[in-house]
């Protein structure tokens, strides 16, 4: 075998282990978060679908917030959302720009916000309100405290944020679970 024989096949083989490092990295950040679950309530049968909370934010300059979901077949036109903002605050409300169209007013779904690493605080939307989140091009959610308020972004254009790749598995098992 020639050297440039051994040398293109080293490239070649250098090449394959770069490009699946890349991809990969790509599909570790989804790998290594939580993922939806389906659950049966034991006091009631109720079906209970949860997606808990991963990062909403596209990039580390936005806001930092998470999102959760989850849907109940005993309130099947609601999805609760689980809010979250890095550190110790109170959560107040959230906001959302889907596309250019705002959603605001979302009704509390938890009397106080919870505390620990990540503040997360529950709302509730319409299911309708939800699908145009989760096939939205482009959102912003307004995460709003006390005296002020931080925005992150996600959505079909929109890559970096976790939650994006959360949706779909979570609408399959939301049908799965209404039929």
């Amino acid at each position: 075998m020639s050297k440039d024989t051994k040398k293109d096949n080293l490239m070649r083989f250098l090449s394959l282990m770069f490009a699946m490092c890349l991809a990969g990295c790509a599909s570790m950040n989804d790998a290594l978060t939580p993922t939806v679950s389906v659950d049966i309530d034991n006091f009631d049968g109720r079906v209970i679908v949860t997606q808990p909370p991963v990062s909403s934010s596209s990039s580390l300059s936005e806001g930092w917030h998470t999102l959760g979901f989850q849907w109940q077949s005993a309130a099947p036109k609601k999805v609760y959302l689980e809010v979250g903002k890095s550190g110790i605050v109170n959560i107040e409300g959230v906001e959302f720009n889907v596309d250019g169209e705002f959603i605001r007013d979302i009704p509390t779904a938890s009397s106080l916000t919870n505390y620990g690493d990540w503040s997360t605080r529950r709302f509730v939307i319409p299911i309708s309100q939800f699908k145009k989140l989760a096939s939205a091009q482009d959102v912003k959610m307004k995460v709003m405290t006390i005296d002020s308020y931080s925005v992150s972004s996600f959505g079909v254009s929109v890559s970096g944020a976790v939650v994006n790749t959360k949706f779909a598995p979570f609408m399959t098992e939301v049908e799965k679970a209404a039929k």
